[in-house]
């Protein structure tokens, strides 16, 4: 929903979309008001008149509001989209380059669930998704976010067939 008030912010239609904003995190202006530490009267200008100008502090205190209503934290996200036994083996964060970011797990059974769920991941303010490589390339198409597609290396895909082959 955040990302929703951002592209509002540049069109003359934000008041109104932060009003249904508010309304679907359940909150009525006053709490919302109180939850994103901006004063009320602030919050009925920019609501009630679509041409009034604010700052763009204000505009951050905003989408901060709503992305901590949503439960998003100033963390770095990184989505992965696989089955889910693939991500049940992941660990919940990652250190690269001396930066830590969170992992969010997206499942997905098909090349179709595994597109929605990249335009999901997007929605949510997701930095850049992992998935496999016949989404990742829709999916660059479709979305404006950085992706990596899963490889398939030499040495795991030969110790697969070695494992296959003890079976036979």
């Amino acid at each position: 929903m955040w990302l929703e008030l951002l592209k509002a912010s540049l069109k003359k239609s934000f008041g109104e979309t932060l009003k249904e904003v508010i309304s679907k995190l359940g909150k009525t202006i006053v709490e919302f008001a109180n939850e994103a530490d901006i004063p009320e009267g602030t919050l009925y200008k920019i609501i009630s008149d679509e041409g009034r100008d604010f700052r763009r502090s204000t505009l951050i205190q905003i989408i901060k509001g709503v992305k901590k209503l949503e439960g998003f934290q100033d963390k770095e996200y990184i989505g992965v989209i696989t089955t889910r036994g693939a991500l049940d083996s992941l660990g919940k964060t990652i250190e690269v380059n001396g930066k830590k970011f969170e992992i969010k797990e997206f499942p997905a059974r098909s090349i179709e669930e595994e597109i929605i769920q990249g335009i999901r991941a997007e929605k949510e303010g997701i930095r850049g998704l992992i998935c496999g490589p016949i989404a990742a390339t829709t999916l660059e198409k479709i979305v404006d976010i950085p992706i990596s597609s899963l490889r398939f290396e030499e040495g795991p895909l030969l110790n697969s067939i070695e494992n296959l082959v003890s079976k036979l």
